[in-house]
């Protein structure tokens, strides 16, 4: 290039360098809203989660989501209520699929893992006859 010739300033020059950061929050949320989307999962999270989240007023969009994020992978803790009736195999590896698509899809992370516990079981009849006082 002769220096007789302009020179085009910032053509092939990056954008302005900055970061930003997605909090672990958000990603727990991402995969408690798509758990919820599969059929056969009734709640989140462990007995005394679930209790103690009853009693105060809380975000609950993040329970029974632990999310550990390690540059650009994550790993992805779940436990999870499955309604009585459905496969616990087949529910869980919905989950694991469903969650994987919407965090990597969402922000561009790489899932690792998704790891999931079925601490619970719900049996609706259980709770219909609580309401009728039966027991």
């Amino acid at each position: 290039m002769s220096d007789d010739q302009p020179q085009v300033m910032g053509e092939h020059e990056p954008r302005a360098a900055g970061a930003f950061e997605i909090g672990d929050n958000v990603i727990a949320k991402i995969a408690h809203m798509a758990c919820r989307e599969v059929e056969g999962v009734h709640a989140l999270g462990g007995a005394t989660s679930r209790a103690l989240s009853s009693l105060r007023v809380a975000d609950t969009r993040t329970q029974g989501v632990t999310v550990d994020v390690r540059g650009d992978t994550v790993d992805v803790d779940l436990t999870l209520v499955v309604s009585y009736g459905r496969s616990i195999p087949e529910v869980a590896q919905a989950c694991r699929e469903l969650v994987r698509e919407r965090i990597e899809s969402t922000t561009g992370l790489t899932v690792k893992s998704v790891n999931v516990v079925v601490g619970d079981i719900y049996f609706p009849e259980a709770e219909a006859g609580a309401e009728s006082g039966q027991v």
